[in-house]
């Protein structure tokens, strides 16, 4: 039965298809991530502390593409 809202249900790869891990991290390599977190940690409802975390995961080569060149 199609979906109304017209997403793909079941995947949208077949269960023959493998990637390995060399193809994820060649991907991740070349095109990038960012990954965010945040911990607050309060007492009676106060917050005391705040902990923020962002790190991007990308090559040197991508991220030079994409960052502004260091004016001279």
């Amino acid at each position: 039965m199609p979906d109304p809202f017209g997403v793909q249900v079941g995947g949208g790869l077949p269960e023959e298809t493998e990637i390995s891990l060399v193809q994820i991290v060649d991907h991740v390599l070349n095109s990038g991530i960012v990954v965010q977190g945040s911990v607050v940690i309060s007492l009676a409802g106060v917050d005391l502390v705040y902990l923020g975390l962002s790190a991007v995961l990308t090559s040197v080569e991508t991220a030079r593409k994409y960052l502004p060149e260091d004016p001279k």
